[in-house]
């Protein structure tokens, strides 16, 4: 078994044993209550799983119960469920892929031995590991290593094709304190980083050190993983949310370090939460994704997308609030169809987390998904590079000073979702790489950093900074600012649109007429109804449309 990310379509594409795949995938985190037999029926061949290696909750701030026994919690491990877990998946689909999420906190018993190797305190009452632990990374990578060990010996060790390393709060590598992974590690490996860094210990200075830690453990576990399977097999990780979680606290806003390693060839993050996910608004993503692709690095979304069949999975408040439960099934297939279409013309992979299992049983549900992945599957010939014209930038260092205005991204976000064009959004590193590939630039600036301030004045007219004084700019003003540049706009009145080399998709905000402005020697055929697209759509609001496009010779 060889697995890989390479270039394919014009994206990074997860190849198997030298052939690319379609990017579609299933996860539950109970097992015991998994759709792996529905998926199968659909044609989804890979599969990802969740392993635990203590009996923790995966939440502090929830605490829910532990999901699963965890394989290090007595003298000697126990992999008896996790092997039960893998021919599960086996005996629906005896040719499947699976990567498992492996997630690696420690067992309770180890955190409460080493006190001085835990946070100052819990968001809770319970201290757990502080991430500036040496001692907690070297027996993190111990239990890693027997993991894997068990794994390459085992029957079914060709079915695995990577690994997603997991950890943290809520596995994505949060801290567990929610503060930044403070206590005496962290301050002794701070004054560390000072000396060899020549800095003076500034408050500036601490909050990016949370996050370069966070993402030096993750590059540690990731090489040694790659170590420990002679490079064959793919690693990602929860990572980079710079514009989901722009506290500090988060640990989150030193991407640019993961995308710089060859250890990492994915990452992952869910769709966004804003507005508790409503149609008629864009589902963005929380990271960069542009800086991913130009960096060789695969995307996997977290499509867990609530339906009208996802039930409270306990008596926790946490867990009985809206973003738990889906709208009616009408509304759900809208978001599933939005949520598949953003990664297919965004370029990257998915998978769909029925998290406490049974989400996607409807039979409308699933005749969806089929379509969805059969097209996924046809598209792996086609040019999924992108066609924007415009290019975001952001700079996740801006986050670390002082009056940074969270509520800037997520209001920018739901606004450029109503551009009526696609764009792209990268890391403000990567402006000097990409800047000649487009006609406008738009720059998000919660906090005006050195790197931004000499991108706009690059850019000079063709560029647009938004700072948290523009916040309630109104789409209109930033497409016709477009407009001004040259910029192709799909559709004139506020709606989401996504397209690259093969495909077009349009979401309306409102009930109407939408006009799409198609170029001369350009088809658009519904891929879900075969129909052809005049260029005017008469819809109900908060529907969408996945057009093939043609062109003609």
């Amino acid at each position: 078994m060889f697995s890989s990310v390479q270039n394919y379509g014009g994206v990074p594409t997860l190849h198997i044993n030298g052939q690319p795949v379609p990017g579609f995938a299933y996860i539950t985190y109970r097992t015991y209550n998994a759709r792996y037999d529905d998926f199968a029926a659909l044609g989804c061949r890979l599969f990802s799983m969740p392993v635990f290696f203590g009996t923790q909750t995966i939440n502090e701030t929830s605490q829910i119960p532990p999901m699963a026994p965890g394989i290090f919690e007595n003298e000697e491990p126990d992999f008896t469920l996790f092997d039960a877990d893998v021919e599960k998946i086996l005996a629906a689909r005896p040719d499947a892929w699976i990567f498992p999420r492996v997630n690696m906190s420690l067992p309770k018993k180890w955190e409460d031995e080493h006190p001085d190797d835990c946070c100052d305190f819990g968001y809770t009452e319970r201290r757990r590991a502080c991430f500036s632990s040496d001692a907690w990374a070297e027996e993190t990578k111990r239990l890693l290593g027997i993991f894997i060990d068990h794994v390459e010996k085992a029957a079914y060790r060709e079915h695995i094709v990577g690994y997603q390393l997991a950890g943290g709060n809520t596995e994505e590598w949060f801290p567990f304190d929610m503060k930044g992974s403070i206590g005496k590690r962290s301050r002794e490996a701070f004054a560390v980083y000072c000396a060899e860094k020549q800095l003076s210990g500034t408050e500036e200075e601490l909050r990016a050190f949370y996050s370069e830690m966070i993402a030096r453990r993750i590059l540690e576990f990731s090489a040694f993983t790659k170590e420990k399977t002679e490079r064959r097999l793919v690693v990602g990780c929860f990572y980079g949310y710079t514009l989901e979680c722009p506290s500090y606290t988060s640990g989150h806003h030193a991407l640019r370090r993961i995308l710089a390693s060859e250890d990492v060839d994915f990452i992952c993050s869910p769709v966004t939460y804003a507005e508790l996910r409503p149609v008629g608004v864009d589902h963005a993503c929380m990271l960069p994704v542009d800086s991913l692709k130009y960096h060789g690095k695969l995307y996997f979304a977290e499509n867990d997308t609530r339906t009208h069949l996802s039930k409270a999975p306990n008596e926790l408040p946490r867990y009985n609030t809206p973003i738990w439960f889906g709208p009616e099934p009408e509304k759900t297939c809208e978001i599933i169809r939005m949520h598949f279409s953003r990664a297919l013309l965004h370029g990257h992979a998915m998978w769909w987390f029925d998290m406490w299992g049974g989400w996607y049983t409807d039979d409308r549900y699933r005749a969806l998904l089929g379509k969805c992945r059969e097209i996924c599957e046809n598209a792996l010939e086609a040019d999924r590079a992108s066609m924007a014209e415009t290019a975001v930038f952001i700079d996740e260092r801006a986050y670390a000073k002082d009056g940074a205005t969270a509520a800037l991204p997520y209001t920018i976000r739901k606004t450029l979702g109503y551009l009526g064009t696609p764009y792209d959004i990268y890391l403000i590193d990567d402006y000097p790489a990409v800047r000649d590939k487009y006609k406008a630039f738009i720059f998000i600036n919660p906090v005006e950093t050195n790197r931004t301030a000499k991108a706009i004045a690059d850019a000079g007219s063709r560029g647009m900074a938004i700072s948290p004084a523009e916040i309630s700019i109104a789409p209109e003003a930033i497409r016709t600012f477009c407009m001004e540049q040259g910029v192709h706009i799909w559709c004139e009145r506020d709606a989401v649109v996504y397209g690259c080399g093969s495909y077009l998709f349009l979401h309306t905000k409102e009930e109407g007429e939408h006009i799409l402005q198609i170029p001369e020697g350009i088809t658009l055929t519904d891929c879900f109804t075969g129909q052809l697209c005049t260029g005017t759509i008469d819809a109900a609001a908060g529907t969408g449309y996945l057009f093939r496009m043609d062109k003609q010779v």
